[in-house]
């Protein structure tokens, strides 16, 4: 099988989102059941780039366009799906599209159906009402209405990672579509660490961490609220670090401080590489208070680190831990802060459900996720 994926940002620009990095890590992974991709995506306001080769089997095509690149306005990518699918090969072709918000998800489909090739969509949770809702929603809705439930019906099958995600796409758009529903699949290897010595970590402060892009449906600001709550002598125990962009500007430096919350706080910025993974395995806490959230890759990342996930109901990934592995919290203050408290006075409890949520996190391995899953999407 060959793989034309269509998306508007793609490897090495994890930081544009959880998008970005879970096609990269289904390319891998499709690469490693022996199929082939080829990649079309853009570059922000730059001359179209030389085909980058990633891999025998994983080739790159940038082209120009207009405007941040995660918008996908550009031509270059549906001007090469035409070419793809005129080339000769022995393998069948698919083409595949990530997100929906970008100008190549509204033409590529139309170019797919003229021609009579099969693609398949990603939507990544973008398709979720209170998210429609939360920015341009007129615009949005009149997308769906005139492009976008009908490239979800005509699809070969529409890719879902969560049931929830699956159930909220049909009620925002009333497609009826031949979808399937899996879950995201990494690379998990590269974030392995020695064993865990609990006895010498527990010595010190019990580390809660937010790591991922500050976003206002994040509610960072309802985890601060929370720690406020906590009593003295929980506060003492308790260190917060914050790691990830900031582009929007809600991190507060003059009122999130030890003086005003009470606990030791740390805003660390974006990390990368081995600077993330080494914030993960120093974290005992994953905490996550999304107001929607439709996977999650962090929560998988800090649960394979044996961090234990504390995130609200509204975070889609959940549906795959128990109440033995995660903690979840209502959107609420107080709740939050209840559930913290929890952890940093039984750290026997924080101990088993970290090694709980290490095995749920194995899950999503891409050793794990074979060939028997990828064959019922692109199948």
């Amino acid at each position: 099988m060959h793989i034309i994926r269509v998306c508007p940002a793609y490897y090495p620009h994890f930081y544009l989102g959880g998008s970005v990095v879970a096609d990269y890590e289904i390319d891998k992974a499709l690469i490693a059941e022996g199929h082939s991709v080829t990649v079309l995506t853009c570059k922000d306001n730059q001359a179209d780039l030389p085909t980058e080769l990633l891999s025998m089997n994983h080739k790159v095509v940038r082209c120009r366009s207009i405007g941040k690149s995660q918008y996908g306005i550009s031509l270059g990518p549906i001007i090469e799906i035409v070419k793809e699918y005129f080339k000769k090969t022995d393998d069948q072709k698919i083409v595949w599209f990530g997100g929906v918000w970008n100008l190549l998800a509204i033409l590529g489909p139309l170019i797919c159906r003229f021609l009579s090739q099969k693609y398949v969509i990603t939507p990544h949770g973008m398709l979720i009402p209170n998210l429609i809702d939360m920015k341009s929603a007129p615009i949005k809705k009149l997308c769906i209405k005139l492009f976008l439930k009908s490239h979800l019906t005509k699809a070969h099958k529409v890719h879902f990672t969560v049931n929830d995600e699956l159930e909220d796409t049909i009620l925002a758009t009333r497609a009826k579509m031949n979808s399937v529903v899996f879950p995201l699949c990494f690379d998990l290897s590269r974030f392995e660490r020695p064993a865990i010595n609990y006895d010498a970590r527990l010595t010190d402060k019990i580390t809660v961490s937010f790591i991922g892009r500050i976003t206002p449906k994040k509610r960072i600001d309802l985890v601060i609220r929370a720690l406020e709550m906590l009593p003295l002598d929980v506060k003492s125990k308790v260190r917060f670090n914050v790691v990830g962009p900031d582009k929007e500007c809600l991190w507060d430096y003059e009122h999130y401080t030890k003086n005003r919350v009470g606990v030791e706080i740390n805003y660390n910025g974006p990390l990368y590489g081995d600077d993330l993974i080494d914030a993960y395995h120093d974290t005992d806490v994953f905490i996550l208070c999304s107001e929607s959230e439709n996977f999650a890759i962090s929560v998988v990342e800090a649960a394979f680190c044996y961090c234990v996930p504390l995130i609200t109901k509204s975070v889609g990934v959940g549906e795959y831990f128990s109440n033995t592995s995660a903690v979840f919290s209502e959107l609420d203050a107080l709740d939050i802060s209840k559930n913290i408290e929890t952890l940093v006075r039984d750290t026997k409890m924080l101990e088993e459900f970290g090694v709980r949520a290490r095995l749920v996190s194995e899950q999503f391995s891409s050793s794990y996720l074979g060939s028997t899953h990828f064959a019922k999407l692109i199948g």
